[in-house]
């Protein structure tokens, strides 16, 4: 329904209805070219969503199961690096969501926007060491 507005489905299929418009659209073989005219889309969110499921999956198995726990930021990096590594391939499937979507070496603003975050949460997990407190 959100490929065709409201008054159009409406102009296209003669039914006054809009919900009988729609339906027809989808029910009947007289109006099959409106339905094919249609933009398959991959459903990103859902990718997204499973992903993050299994994010949590591996940050629980490396809270519970290991001693990496102990070491100050790498939970917090590790987090990082997963999260973002994920939105960063779920772009290259996502629809360019308005105007400001820019295309710099075929990588859009998503994914630009997601290398400083695997960047920093590679910092926490290798290099950043907590300061002494000196009593």
């Amino acid at each position: 329904q959100d490929f065709y507005y409201k008054s159009e489905i409406v102009k296209l299929t003669g039914i006054k209805n809009v919900q009988k418009a729609y339906d027809a659209v989808t029910d009947n073989p007289q109006f099959q070219n409106l339905l094919e005219a249609v933009p398959y889309r991959h459903p990103a969110q859902l990718y997204e969503s499973f992903c993050y499921i299994f994010v949590f999956l591996i940050l629980w198995f490396f809270y519970t199961k290991t001693t990496k726990k102990d070491r100050t930021g790498f939970l917090f990096g590790l987090f990082l690096v997963l999260l973002w590594t994920i939105r960063f391939f779920v772009e290259f499937v996502k629809e360019p969501q308005g105007d400001e979507y820019i295309n710099w070496f075929g990588l859009n603003t998503g994914q630009w926007l997601s290398i400083p975050f695997v960047l920093i949460g590679i910092y926490f997990m290798f290099i950043y060491k907590p300061k002494k407190v000196v009593t």
